[in-house]
């Protein structure tokens, strides 16, 4: 199959081709369709988004009743390895020339412990994180601790590791992976999944945000944009695109985009996770205001039901009340720190001056998921520790 690429100038037109139809009345009808399970185009889906006589709490019931199949949500921590980046993305505190932010970067002991203290504390699901480097000796050294981590998290026993470290070429793939068991197929044994999100589905957007110098890691849309089909090619069968909502004003673009990307992994039978991250504060970023909690419950609502095979990830970068308000809706619910190996026995670091961005939810992850828990929503991926376990050292 070929990889995935998009036509900015139809998605544009359609974006806009969506906005009439809303306002022509045709979102009722879309809703019911989709509320029967119906499968409606990327332009379908942004007409419902945009028509604002199908209110949003009827879309959160809807994509509730799409999720009727699935006992509870999933959960995972991020673990960042380091906050170094070559990137020049200028809404990132991590982006090179951001010389506001501490850099840090754990070494092998120290990623390994801040793994056995998730582990420890219940969490099962873990995403490991770094910076995306240009060729060289820091690119190889953040492949090697990435590789050595995904072994430690894997031989400690983690259900699910997730893999956020930017665009990888083929020979990346053959070596970060080398020791992962496969199946007869080939396709990887554990449930291993690639993170790339685009950010902005929209080249113009991208190259104003991300930048266009060759230098930077970042810069090549299109070598990111293809970065499942290497990854389904090596062998992964899971998938994380993302965008990052309130980059781009025409939210319809994005989500038209997106949801052709989406069909693109289901297609090649990857499972797919959808991230829809909001814009936050940075280190030395200018801060531009991001989607309405509104908004943001529309366009959930509207992936979840128009895709009830993938799973929606939000996480506590939102407050207590949206997360409260989604949960319903979604099928991941990630808790914990963007800080560099933050974690310990009780809590987390959540210093905005050393974090790719900054967290309204700070609270400890137990905290977090044992409310959800206690609201009748199980949760997978987490294994509340008992007072013993918590007591009991590291190893």
């Amino acid at each position: 199959m070929s990889s995935y690429t998009i036509d900015a100038d139809r998605i544009h037109s359609q974006s806009e081709i969506a906005r009439r139809r809303s306002e022509a009345g045709e979102g009722r009808e879309l809703a019911r369709r989709l509320g029967e399970g119906e499968r409606l185009t990327g332009e379908e889906l942004a007409t419902l988004f945009f028509a604002g006589d199908v209110p949003t709490d009827e879309l959160l019931e809807m994509a509730a009743c799409a999720r009727g199949h699935v006992d509870g949500v999933e959960t995972f921590s991020p673990l960042y390895l380091t906050n170094e980046c070559h990137g020049e993305c200028k809404m990132c505190g991590m982006r090179r020339f951001n010389n506001d932010l501490r850099r840090e970067t754990a070494d092998e002991a120290a990623s390994r412990t801040q793994l056995e203290i998730l582990h420890r504390r219940g969490m099962r699901g873990v995403a490991l994180l770094t910076g995306e480097y240009s060729q060289g000796e820091t690119r190889d050294e953040m492949m090697g601790k990435t590789q050595q981590a995904l072994s430690d998290a894997l031989e400690k026993g983690f259900e699910h590791v997730l893999i956020n470290i930017g665009s990888l070429d083929e020979p990346d793939y053959d070596s970060l992976f080398a020791d992962v068991p496969r199946r007869e197929d080939g396709k990887f044994e554990p449930h291993v999944t690639m993170c790339t999100f685009q950010e902005t589905y929209d080249p113009e957007v991208y190259a104003r945000f991300m930048g266009t110098n060759e230098g930077n890691p970042r810069a090549d849309y299109q070598r990111r944009l293809a970065n499942f089909d290497r990854a389904q090619a090596a062998g992964m069968r899971s998938a994380n695109p993302g965008v990052l909502l309130g980059l781009n004003k025409d939210v319809g673009f994005e989500l038209i985009a997106l949801a052709g990307h989406v069909e693109h992994l289901i297609a090649q039978e990857m499972r797919v996770y959808i991230s829809l991250p909001r814009l936050r504060k940075a280190s030395g970023a200018e801060h531009q205001k991001g989607v309405t909690d509104d908004e943001l419950a529309r366009v959930v609502s509207i992936l979840t039901a128009g895709f009830p095979e993938a799973d929606v990830v939000i996480s506590t970068r939102e407050a207590p009340p949206i997360q409260q308000r989604l949960l319903p809706a979604i099928g991941v619910l990630t808790a914990g720190s963007p800080g560099v190996a933050p974690y310990d026995d009780v809590g987390a670091r959540f210093e905005v001056e050393a974090s790719q961005f900054e967290v309204h939810d700070q609270r400890p992850f137990e905290v977090i998921l044992d409310e959800c828990i206690a609201s009748g929503t199980p949760i997978s991926g987490y294994e509340p520790a008992t007072p013993n376990t918590l007591d009991a050292p590291a190893g």
